[in-house]
């Protein structure tokens, strides 16, 4: 078989490459070509061949409460004389003189097909009826559509105009809390930056968790994100493997897809979007201020006991008080700082050349005499008057934010008749980034265009292509946020500081807007151009052909005064990246009808994909001219030139095949099986079978059902397939070779060796997936609704280690399982709707349980790489803190005391006192060792859901939509008190301020693996992600002025964030499997997510 298939395969592809060998310019040229002649060459037919009617059919459509109903699509049954409604429901459609006494067909999404025939007059007002069951409209599934009534599989519908009231940059990003159990969460906040999106949590340990995107009909390669989201018309998720198993080696991680958006037959529309924002921070960091950092590092002093004027721990006179002598002392690195200090004392006498520090003092109480004995220090009659409040501080954060701004113009065009279709739209979206330097630009343009020159044919393609540059920048606000409150960024002269308080080891930030740049410039083009043929009744075969083509440039610089260089030489670095996909699909289908209850379809496909990618980087020191940045490094460059490329290519060849057979209406069963052959894996295991079942049964058909009236809709469904996951290296199995070093004689030489093993055993991971399905609406759809349960099984590839002595450190196999398990609910309801007002609510709930159950094929864990059995893919694996020792522990009878102190040597370590961080001694040694880490828990959340209410009064409407993220852990960026760099305005522990978090501040680390214990949060949220106002203008009002559409709206994007976690936005903060162990200055989010208030304007023409 697999012999068979691969020559196959090989004849296949020679030819198609045969036919097909041209260059990526001749792939976008010919495909806009193609799609462009279509277009022209359909409207001109268009134009020469529609019949001049001698009857008009006018009238007005409303919904059930009398309101105007725009889009719904009129039809003269048997005929191609097709209208659509406008705005205020009105519409005109011409009546051949050959079919006078016809049928009008009234169609519209919700509402229930209506025929009528042509009145007598010239007038016809037609009242649409909600239908609540809604089974006739066609959801996107694999190759193909399918009625809602028949689907039997895991398929969400995200709500595109719902979603669309949430303005984002990209898809991703607005895909979150729309659908249950799809998890989006940013990478990051910059600009043009998208999220991370995940389908019923991860599967695999070391390939792509991310699902495959399909946008009309062709997977998509790369980035999604570059699409225009306004040029989209509807998005169907395809979630459990009855659903995906059609995608194969590609569905393991679900499948969302895309459809834009279309031509309409009727007139020609224009509608035009526009909108502009306002950003700001949603979260400021709640630092010390400047007599706060003071008396904080007064304390790290007093912990290292070292608060004294020769700053040592072996000096006998320590103070615990401020004591001018020991500031000065303290704080003389920087001129500033120390008369910012020193303001709040007032002195009686002051020479520091003489060590004469005469300041106001008070009396010691005797609560202050009675603190001083027990810590050991020397008890003073007085001490210095204080005033923290003549202590200035200077605002870093503010001058590393800015106010950032949104701009987005969307222009689209649709036009249609009976033969030809084209839709057109052009779009523009700028975004300046609340981080100075930060900030990203689109331009998109796209085209879909269809033709039918006759009735059994009908071709067509669509174009979809974005020019974009995000700069990126670097983290200046995270960088500003670290600086000392009482230290300058500039002198009195207005000369820029690079080491802020004289710290080498602290670096201002505010001059890297302009000496540190990241940009990548994007072109992204991905179009399909097809033709479909009717050979027979019923019987259709498409053939489609796709390119994805993705070329970035990516040129960053470091310039000298920058925080990276600290005023070494400028450094730079360039990076291409050229992609090329293109996809192959030839269709048959077959739809067949045996009397009135029997209806079976089939589709049988072959398919053909095919990837390249080239990168090539170069990177460079000590650049002579700072102007050149990144261009032509060869040249100008005293310091080292490196550089460096790759290349690679796979194919996939696919051979699938569906049948759907339903009785009645009642009874669904649809059998799938896909045949793939990769290329990435070796010839022994290449080719692979993906099977899939699935049932469904419509219970409201069923008498026992039917005598609940309020039941509308109640459909049971069940499915289980296999899918699989290919997403590895390409040559991976064929062993690698790298550069190695050794002597030739006596002269050094460069060679080849091998550096990874071939694996000829390396297979697909295969994941089945079982799920049960409800779909439910009653009570005449005020309430509608699904349910599903699922697991999923995945056989996951991952490294081995292996013995030393074979000379290597791993191999790849497959030997690892990873299970989900999870419940996603998704119901809506229609609260209130009488004259006029109405109130909906739609609400999502996703609950997800991923551990893994197998490694290396046995039950143990692997720590080197942080999986473990029973846990999710990404787990914390650290101490566990519990608390902060207190001076009571220090007593008999206290677990200093009792427990540590009694071991030798435990009584004078330093890690061992009140004020430090209590950990959990988990193999009761005494000794707090990596034997003591154990699994805290997961970045994961334990359950997701959203809330999208909405009330609508006449042209008026107000939404509101809340995203819920529950349980799950973040590691925090700060999570303690060590160093000599800023930190947050947090409540740590004191001799006289006993708290139970955060540790007394020291001079250094002086527990260098486990302090990072205190960093873990509750990553627990409450998001409202949108709040909008709208209204639209009255049609009376819209008909005087020429419009079909006009609306205003005021939107604010992210107003408000709930969470206990109070340093970050918990979805700014990464999973950070471990902190440096030696790194006091402990990394920080990149990106700073915000608010925003946005003013949208949309007319219709």
């Amino acid at each position: 078989m697999n012999k068979k298939f691969t020559n196959l395969k090989h004849s296949y592809e020679s030819f198609v490459s045969q036919g097909l060998q041209c260059s990526r310019a001749y792939f976008i040229a010919k495909l806009s070509t193609m799609i462009l002649l279509v277009s022209i060459g359909a409207t001109q037919a268009a134009v020469t061949n529609i019949p001049q009617p001698p009857r008009t059919i006018t009238g007005k459509i409303t919904d059930e409460t009398g309101g105007p109903l725009p889009g719904v699509s009129i039809k003269l049954k048997g005929t191609t004389a097709a209208a659509i409604t406008n705005n205020n429901g009105s519409f005109s459609i011409q009546i051949p003189e050959s079919t006078q006494d016809g049928i009008l067909v009234f169609s519209f999404v919700g509402y229930k097909v209506q025929e009528l025939p042509i009145p007598a007059s010239s007038v016809l007002n037609v009242k649409m009826v909600p239908d609540s069951k809604n089974l006739n409209e066609l959801v996107v599934i694999g190759y193909g559509t399918q009625k809602r009534g028949d689907i039997s599989s895991a398929i969400s519908s995200v709500n595109k105009e719902k979603m669309d009231k949430i303005p984002t940059a990209n898809l991703s990003t607005a895909l979150q809390g729309q659908a249950p159990g799809v998890v989006a969460t940013p990478g990051n906040f910059k600009p043009g930056s998208g999220a991370s999106i995940r389908i019923r949590g991860s599967r695999s340990l070391s390939a792509t968790n991310d699902p495959l995107f399909v946008v009309d009909g062709v997977p998509v390669s790369y980035s999604i994100d570059d699409i225009n989201p306004l040029d989209i018309e509807s998005i169907d998720i395809l979630k459990d493997a009855s659903a995906t198993a059609i995608y194969g080696s590609r569905g393991a991680n679900g499948v969302i897809q895309i459809v834009t958006k279309k031509g309409k037959a009727g007139k020609v529309t224009i509608d035009y979007s526009a909108s502009t924002s306002v950003e700001e921070i949603l979260r400021k960091l709640d630092v010390f201020d400047g007599p706060e950092y003071a008396q904080f590092k007064r304390d790290a002093y007093i912990g290292g006991k070292a608060y004294n004027t020769g700053l040592s721990n072996t000096s006998t006179a320590q103070r615990y008080f401020p004591d001018a002598a020991t500031d000065y002392k303290l704080f003389s690195a920087d001129a500033n700082m120390l008369s910012k200090v020193l303001a709040g004392y007032t002195f009686t006498k002051y020479d520091p050349a003489n060590n004469i520090f005469d300041v106001l003092t008070r009396p010691t109480t005797a609560e202050e005499k009675t603190l001083l004995t027990s810590l050991g220090y020397p008890v003073l009659d007085n001490v210095a008057v204080y005033d923290p409040s003549k202590v200035s501080t200077f605002d870093w954060q503010k001058e590393g934010l800015r106010k950032g701004t949104t701009q987005s113009h969307n222009l689209s065009v649709t036009a249609g008749s009976e033969k030809f279709s084209d839709a057109f739209s052009l779009g523009y979206f700028n975004q300046k980034g609340i981080i100075p330097g930060q900030d990203y630009t689109r331009y998109s343009v796209s085209n879909s265009a269809s033709f039918r020159p006759a009735a059994f044919l009908n071709i067509g393609g669509n174009l979809t292509y974005t020019n974009a540059i995000q700069n990126a920048g670097t983290d200046v606000y995270g960088g500003a946020s670290f600086q000392l409150p009482l230290a300058q960024p500039y002198d009195a002269n207005g000369t820029f500081i690079l080491n802020p308080g004289n710290d080498a080891n602290i670096i201002n930030p505010l001059n890297d807007e302009n000496s540190m740049l990241n940009e990548r410039k994007i072109s992204h083009f991905l179009g399909n151009v097809f033709a479909s043929l009717n050979l027979y009744k019923g019987l259709n075969f498409k053939s489609t052909f796709g390119a994805d083509v993705y070329d970035s440039r990516n040129g960053i610089f470091n310039g000298s005064i920058s925080s990276s260089r600290q005023g070494n030489p400028a450094s730079a670095s360039y990076a291409t990246n050229s992609n090329l996909s293109w996809t192959l699909q030839n269709q048959l289908s077959y739809a067949l009808k045996l009397g009135q209850k029997h209806d079976i379809s089939i589709i049988a496909v072959q398919e053909l994909v095919k990837n390249r990618s080239d990168t090539t980087n170069a990177s460079a020191t000590g650049l002579s001219y700072e102007s050149q940045k990144w261009y032509s490094l060869q040249n100008n460059v005293t310091g080292v030139v490196t550089y460096a490329g790759s290349f690679s290519q796979n194919q996939l060849a696919s051979f699938l095949g569906r049948v759907t057979y339903s009785y009645n209406g009642r009874y669904v069963l649809t059998i799938a099986e896909r045949y793939d052959g990769s290329s990435v894996l070796s010839a022994e295991n290449q080719g692979k079978s993906f099977p899939s079942g699935s049932v469904a049964w419509r219970l409201d058909q069923e008498d026992f059902i039917k005598k609940f009236t309020f039941i509308d809709q109640l459909k049971l469904r069940g499915g289980v397939g296999a899918v699989g996951n290919s997403g590895i290296r390409p040559y991976l199995t064929n062993g690698t070779l790298g550069i190695t070093y050794y002597n030739f004689g006596s002269t050094p030489a460069k060679g080849y060796a091998p550096n990874g093993l071939p694996l000829p055993q390396l297979a697909w991971e295969k994941t089945v997936t079982k799920n049960l399905g409800l779909d439910f609406s009653v009570f005449k759809g005020k309430v509608t609704g699904s349910v599903d349960v699922y697991e999923s099984n995945t056989n996951v590839i991952q490294p081995q280690k292996l013995p030393d002595a074979s000379g290597y450190s791993n191999i790849t196999v497959n030997l690892g399982e990873v299970r989900n398990r999870g419940v996603e609910i998704a119901l809506s309801t229609e609260n209130y709707n009488k004259n006029g007002f109405k109130w909906t609510t739609d609400f999502v709930f996703s609950k997800n349980k991923e551990a893994i159950t197998k490694l290396d094929g046995s039950g143990n864990n692997n720590i080197t790489s942080g999986w473990f059995i029973g846990q999710p893919v990404r787990s914390y694996y650290d101490y566990q803190a519990q608390g902060i020792f207190q001076n009571s522990d220090a007593q008999p009878g206290g677990i200093l005391y009792e427990y540590y102190w009694k071991k030798a040597g435990n009584r004078t370590n330093t890690a061992l006192q009140p004020g430090r961080i209590r950990v959990q001694d988990t193999n009761a040694d005494t000794v707090i060792t990596e034997a003591d880490k154990v699994v805290l828990g997961s970045p994961n959340p334990d359950w997701t859901g959203s809330i999208n209410t909405t009330f609508s009064y006449k042209g008026f409407e107000l939404s509101a939509f809340l995203y819920i993220s529950h349980g799950g852990l973040v590691r925090d960026p700060r999570p303690s008190l060590v160093g000599r760099f800023q930190y947050l305005d947090v409540n740590y522990w004191t001799p006289t301020n006993p708290s139970n978090e955060y540790p007394q501040p020291n001079l250094t680390s002086d527990i260098p693996l486990y302090w990072q214990a205190s960093g873990f949060r509750d990553a627990s949220f409450a998001r409202i992600r949108s709040i909008l106002l709208s209204y639209r203008l009255p049609a009376s009002f819209l008909e005087k002025i020429k419009l079909r559409n006009l609306t205003i709206s005021l939107n604010a994007l992210n107003p408000f964030l709930f969470s206990k976690y109070k340093t970050y936005d918990p979805e700014t903060v990464a999973y950070l499997s471990s902190y440096p162990s030696s790194s006091t200055n402990t990394p920080v989010p990149t990106s700073y997510s915000y608010r925003s208030l946005v003013f949208g304007l949309k007319a219709g023409f």
